[in-house]
């Protein structure tokens, strides 16, 4: 293994089956790859950005990397903080990565709308004292001191990300159903940096939001890698911001990963441009 990656799969595979007719009118399970024998490594301290087609099998990747879904074969291992550690992820629970150090964003904002800007934050901080109700229930002073602790750091987290007047921590009692799309976005982003996460996965990070509030987003996942370290895998369909933030690029297409490299040798890569970009 190599320490500069923090993440390495191998020969990964995926297959869905489904009832079909066929010709003869004949009842048969059909079986589709939608990710076979994929190969990628993620170096650490880096923002790499995956591209390619809808249906090429992104999604189901980061499922696979975050324990949604089950892989068929191959292997995907990670470096822990001790450099010389690594563990598989394959078959691993998703209430696991947390503890493991991997966070990610969705394509929905996977925020609590019903819950305030502030508490949006403290829930996603990292330590777990609010999981052990039985203990804690008897330890009011250390409850309010974790509060405390909550707070400061939800508080130091905004201003790190969106400078001293920033509108989130001016909102923090506001529901977070009140925030725009494009601010709510920013939100899920914050939550990650409340966990202790060495990898964080961004699915789609910028879609649908104004070129304004991409170039903000863009901001904070470069302060992502650059202060807190985090390595950052991102898939994004807008190859301006790949090739303005990331490090490294990606091509999947049809299961597998055909290109890897600098942003602008993959994206003008002839055949990722005839496929993908239709150029």
């Amino acid at each position: 293994m190599m320490n500069e990656d923090i993440l390495q799969i191998q020969d990964l595979s995926k297959a869905y089956s489904r009832q079909v007719v066929n010709i003869d009118g004949v009842e048969t399970n059909e079986r589709y790859n939608i990710i076979f024998d994929l190969d990628l490594d993620i170096p650490q301290n880096t923002i790499t950005a995956l591209i390619g087609g809808n249906g090429a099998g992104k999604t189901t990747l980061f499922n696979i990397i975050s324990g949604i879904t089950e892989a068929d074969s191959g292997s995907i291992m990670y470096c822990t903080k001790n450099q010389n550690s690594w563990i598989s992820l394959l078959n691993q629970p998703p209430h696991r990565m947390k503890k493991i150090g991997i966070g990610r964003l969705f394509q929905d904002n996977h925020i609590f709308l019903q819950m305030s800007v502030l508490e949006n934050m403290m829930i996603a901080d990292s330590n777990e004292w609010g999981e052990m109700p039985f203990v804690s229930l008897f330890n009011r002073k250390k409850n309010r001191e974790i509060e405390q602790f909550r707070m400061k750091k939800a508080k130091d987290t905004f201003e790190l990300l969106f400078g001293r007047d920033n509108p989130f921590w001016q909102k923090r009692d506001d529901l977070a159903s009140t925030l725009s799309y494009g601010q709510q976005r920013l939100l899920g982003l914050a939550r990650l940096l409340m966990g202790k996460y060495r990898l964080v996965l961004l699915d789609e990070p910028t879609s649908g939001v104004n070129p304004m509030l991409a170039n903000t987003i863009c901001s904070v996942i470069k302060k992502m890698v650059d202060e807190e370290g985090i390595t950052v895998f991102l898939i994004e369909h807008n190859m301006k911001i790949v090739e303005e933030i990331a490090d490294y690029c990606s091509f999947m297409s049809h299961g597998k990963i055909t290109a890897f490299g600098y942003p602008r040798d993959v994206i003008g890569d002839e055949t990722v441009r005839k496929t993908y970009l239709g150029m």
